[in-house]
């Protein structure tokens, strides 16, 4: 198949790395030095324990988009709003990978088959061309407003032992099932600098998590225990793990807090413990520091 990549950060490099193993892959980016790299370098995937893997890519900028059989978009959700005028050029199936909930406003404007789903891998881009892939996990797919039986083809095509891609049936209940993590592990490791283990290892910022998982689970209508647990079992299998939040902030880099902490806000505005973390990590990348790791 022929997979345009849209992003290259390290969801995008990632996704990337492993279709090309089978698949003509092309990713699209932002900057011109950024396409120069990629087609001369290609990207290399690092993995623990494992020899580095360097995998040739096509690269093209956004607006230089040509057809391609599917889509997958791995930009941050705050990026999607200035792509919509991209996006609703194609034609073929679109499979967006973003935190949160927000991106589903802009999704509703596209005509093509789209699909949503989450990624459960931990990846860390070292520079342009590197991506690390810290964890293993499986990237879940669902219909938002697509064919589920092109879906099931697409995925049946690009599923791999080493890469999973999963269907699944109710892309809120996967967008949720996400989010709940992600409210309450990223600000806290942004926060306080902290590996996502912290969040359970230490009694203090246990107590917040609890709190968050609460008002989070309240506003996505989820079962809290259900939730609480999801979260445990994400931060003890991450444990020495950088959030993407945590990373961005140590980058001084603009993060995905509005459409993690900032979608629960929009739908109860009487959330205290959101609020918090919302303000403190918007008041981390305003000053463009975080405290001192422990």
């Amino acid at each position: 198949m022929n997979i345009g990549v849209i992003g290259g950060g390290a969801i995008g490099l990632l996704v990337s790395s492993y279709l090309s193993s089978f698949h003509d892959v092309t990713v699209y980016v932002n900057r011109e030095t950024h396409k120069i790299l990629l087609n001369d370098k290609g990207v290399t995937r690092l993995k623990h324990s494992e020899k580095d893997v360097k995998i040739h890519v096509k690269a093209k900028l956004y607006h230089e988009l040509k057809e391609e059989d599917a889509y997958f978009v791995c930009v941050k959700q705050y990026q999607i709003e200035r792509l919509v005028p991209i996006l609703k050029q194609i034609h073929q199936p679109i499979i967006f990978l973003q935190n949160g909930m927000g991106h589903l406003k802009y999704v509703k404007q596209l005509q093509a088959d789209t699909y949503v789903g989450v990624v459960e891998h931990g990846a860390k881009r070292m520079d342009d061309t590197v991506v690390n892939h810290l964890g293993e996990g499986v990237i879940r797919i669902a219909a938002f407003n697509g064919n589920k039986e092109m879906l099931t083809e697409i995925i049946s095509s690009l599923h791999r032992d080493e890469f999973p891609l999963l269907v699944e049936t109710d892309y809120e209940q996967i967008l949720k099932n996400k989010l709940i993590v992600n409210a309450v592990i990223n600000p806290l490791t942004a926060i306080f600098n902290v590996p996502n283990g912290k969040v359970v290892t230490n009694d203090y910022i246990q107590s917040l998590a609890r709190n968050l998982c609460r008002e989070a689970a309240e506003v996505l209508q989820l079962d809290e225990e259900d939730a609480w647990e999801r979260v445990v079992e994400t931060a003890n299998n991450t444990r020495n793990n950088t959030s993407s939040m945590r990373a961005d902030i140590l980058q001084g880099r603009k993060t995905e807090i509005e459409a993690i902490s900032g979608y629960l806000l929009e739908q109860k505005n009487d959330l205290p413990y959101t609020t918090f973390v919302y303000h403190s990590v918007l008041a981390l990348e305003k000053e463009g520091t975080v405290p001192d790791e422990h």
